[in-house]
């Protein structure tokens, strides 16, 4: 069981880093709590597979690898591209109003939740894996399609720390975080920062997406959970800290898979939303934020 958790938990928590890391990077740049974020995550998934359904037939002398290749691809642009045409019309009007940037969110996500019930229904789905098989590591068989997924979690990641870190646009994205005015006032285009961070933070939410319906399966509803499971992270990480959501990501991953295997996996929602209460009572800034 123990082995179990800890494969598992860790292809968990890699998938659910990469929704964290872009949630943490919105509210660490522009101080936005982008209650949408989850809807991203399901985004990709439908995004990958309608293309998938339309490309197997136009394109069906290309292997079938391939063709799922693309589809994520464009899926993923796409749910980038939805993610900045979301923040123009519906948060950047009513950016500087904290509440109302919730309130505005929410209703985003809860809208795009019914559109996705009333055209798909209610029915889960899930996209066959870039690669079939699996391996026994520690006795426990895991699916080809679960390492990829961790690999593929981990390259992202440690791109987006690149680009922070390495590049002119990145450095320039910590010093918005630090200071929007000093960053205005030093000639960085503050507007194209925060487009820039709100494409970053939906694609890799729809990179998770994919990842995570090849393993399991995604449904309307998904959205609503994995924005609960990311704002546990991101508190139990530290609001605005990138690297905290991270350590975070695979604490909670290890805790669904340890607490869905010994009851069930609604306990691991209950879970989660206990350890969102604990954080805020007992450490408010969280493992790596600050006061």
């Amino acid at each position: 069981m123990i082995a179990e958790i800890l494969v598992l938990g860790t292809v968990m928590g890699g998938v659910l880093a990469l929704v964290a890391s872009g949630f943490s990077l919105v509210f660490g740049v522009s101080r936005i709590l982008n209650f949408a974020h989850g809807t991203y995550f399901a985004l990709g998934a439908y995004f990958s597979l309608v293309f998938y359904l339309l490309f197997e037939k136009l394109l069906a002398f290309l292997p079938k690898e391939l063709i799922l290749l693309i589809s994520a691809f464009l899926a993923i642009l796409l749910t980038g591209f939805t993610g900045v045409l979301i923040y123009l019309a519906t948060v950047k009007p009513v950016r500087n109003y904290e509440v109302m940037v919730i309130l505005v969110t929410l209703a985003v996500a809860l809208l795009i939740k019914e559109l996705l019930l009333t055209f798909f229904s209610d029915v889960s789905i899930s996209i066959p894996p870039f690669v079939t098989g699996c391996i026994v590591i520690f006795g426990i068989p895991v699916t080809y399609s679960r390492i990829i997924a961790l690999v593929i979690a981990a390259l992202s990641i440690a791109t987006l720390d690149v680009f922070i870190n390495k590049t002119k646009l990145g450095r320039e994205t910590v010093a918005t975080a630090q200071d929007v005015e000093a960053a205005m006032l030093v000639g960085i285009d503050v507007e194209r920062v925060f487009i820039t961070v709100m494409f970053i933070s939906s694609a890799l939410a729809g990179v998770a997406g994919i990842l995570y319906a090849q393993i399991y399966a995604v449904n309307p509803m998904t959205s609503l959970r994995v924005l609960i499971y990311a704002f546990a992270i991101v508190i139990l990480g530290g609001l605005g800290s990138v690297r905290g959501s991270i350590l975070a990501a695979f604490i909670i991953g290890y805790m669904q898979v340890a607490v869905s295997t010994l009851f069930t996996s609604e306990w691991a929602e209950i879970v989660a939303m206990l350890t969102i209460i604990a954080i805020l009572v007992i450490r408010p800034q969280g493992i790596m934020g600050v006061e």
